[in-house]
C-alpha cells in the first residue's frame, strides 16, 4: 500500500537526494564554523554558568592570583 502512495507523488525520487545534501551541508557548515570560531569567545561562554557576577579572566596574571588567595 505504501509503495503505491509514494509512487504517486510527483518528484519523490529527488527527496532523498535533497535530504542528503541538506544533511551534509549542515555538518560541513558546522565544521567550518568550528574551525573559524574565536576560542576566547567559546571560553567566555563556557564559563558563564559558573560566574556569580564579575567575569573572571581566562588567564590571570600572577599578581591577580596572589590577590585572590
Amino acid at each position: 500500500m505504501y509503495k503505491n502512495v509514494l509512487s504517486s507523488i510527483p518528484g519523490i525520487e529527488y527527496y532523498p537526494i535533497v535530504a542528503l545534501v541538506i544533511f551534509f551541508a549542515f555538518f560541513i557548515g558546522l565544521i567550518v564554523w568550528y574551525v573559524r570560531v574565536d576560542r576566547r569567545a567559546l571560553d567566555v561562554a563556557a564559563r558563564m554558568p559558573f560566574e556569580d557576577g564579575e567575569p573572571v579572566p581566562a588567564d590571570p596574571t600572577p599578581s591577580q592570583q596572589t590577590a585572590r588567595s
